[in-house]
């Protein structure tokens, strides 16, 4: 039998012990929230002086820790000093947890999620040593949707962003009358079967499954759904990153080509011709440049890569976790290409 101090000496020692601090840590007023979305911060550790900031968006069905963990991006932060922010989307405003990219009542400048995610960065902005120059925006899936609604609704905010697995900036407009008319069926169906309707349906439009098959516009049209937001074109346009695997099956992997349509146009670069290609890692990576050298877009199409952020577990530094879900070992580290890409490393 113990000596019955023993229980009571185990508990005092586990108490000593030190706890790993959370690496994310939850902001609740941080203003105005129209989108009702919930905002985590991770501040990098041991740096001084303004820092960059990185806005993370997560995919469908994941939260903002799950984001964090698996991409590695808290890892990456505290190497690189860099500050970031975690939107988290809410089963409330949406089943599946997926940012509502789709909706313009949430995609709009100064409108729903959009200004909320705004609001955060605003609250940062006044609250900790942002450099106001070095704002970027990241995101998966329906996160890399609304990081191309961001930069669209937002130019003059962010320096860069990037869009893993994503679609470009309101491609559910009706690509006909005939396409519209099926969507307004199929909506009126699913209410009729008891379903529900949020928006999601509008997908349809995307390249999502159904039914799977990107709509193909014009880059200036691309570009003009963008343009028309602003009363007059911002002072630059963002940078913007684009990744997509072949094997998604979730989104259809020709919106790499609308994606780079809509942000070359923008940049008045034609997406035709890029100034440089080259396979890394099994990759095939194109980059536009202006008249200065300075790379404006750059796409990276990945041939055996499903719906997934590429993750490079065993490299050195590692990064991320490849069997998280929606993560895919590709020898390539996307969080951290991404982060040079910005000029960040």
């Amino acid at each position: 039998m113990l000596p019955p101090f023993l229980p009571r000496l185990a508990v005092l020692l586990t108490l000593a012990l030190p706890t790993a601090a959370p690496a994310l840590e939850r902001i609740s007023a941080f203003g105005d929230n129209p989108g009702d979305l919930a905002m985590w911060i991770h501040r990098p550790e041991g740096h001084e002086g303004a820092t960059p900031l990185v806005v993370a968006l997560h995919g469908c069905t994941m939260s903002a820790e799950s984001f964090d963990d698996e991409t590695g991006l808290t890892a990456l932060a505290d190497a690189q000093g860099l500050m970031l922010l975690f939107p988290e989307q809410t089963e409330e405003n949406q089943p599946r947890k997926c940012f509502r990219w789709y909706d313009e009542a949430d995609n709009r400048p100064g409108d729903g999620e959009s200004a909320s995610i705004r609001n955060m960065i605003d609250h940062l902005l006044d609250s900790e040593d942002i450099d106001r120059s070095q704002i970027f925006v990241m995101g998966l899936s329906a996160g890399g949707a609304m990081s191309a609604a961001l930069m669209a609704n937002y130019p003059d905010l962010f320096a860069g962003g990037a869009i893993v697995a994503g679609l470009p900036y309101d491609c559910n407009r009706p690509r006909s009358f005939f396409t519209y008319a099926v969507w307004q069926y199929w909506r009126m169906m699913r209410h009729v079967q008891g379903g529900t309707y949020d928006g999601w349906d509008a997908s349809y439009a995307c390249g999502i499954i159904p039914p799977n098959t990107a709509v193909d516009r014009a880059p200036d049209d691309w570009a003009r759904y963008v343009a028309e937001l602003h009363d007059s074109a911002p002072a630059g346009w963002p940078r913007v990153s684009i990744w997509q695997g072949e094997e998604d099956e979730t989104v259809d992997p020709d919106n790499l080509e609308e994606l780079a349509d809509q942000w070359t146009a923008l940049h008045g670069l034609d997406p035709e011709a890029p100034d440089a290609e080259e396979m890394i890692a099994g990759a095939t990576r194109k980059r536009y440049l202006d008249t200065r050298g300075v790379i404006q877009v750059e796409t990276w199409d990945l041939p055996t890569l499903p719906h997934a952020v590429p993750v490079d577990e065993d490299g050195a530094p590692a990064c991320g976790i490849a069997d998280g879900a929606y993560m895919e070992e590709g020898e390539i580290c996307a969080v951290r290409e991404i982060a040079r890409f910005w000029g960040l490393l």
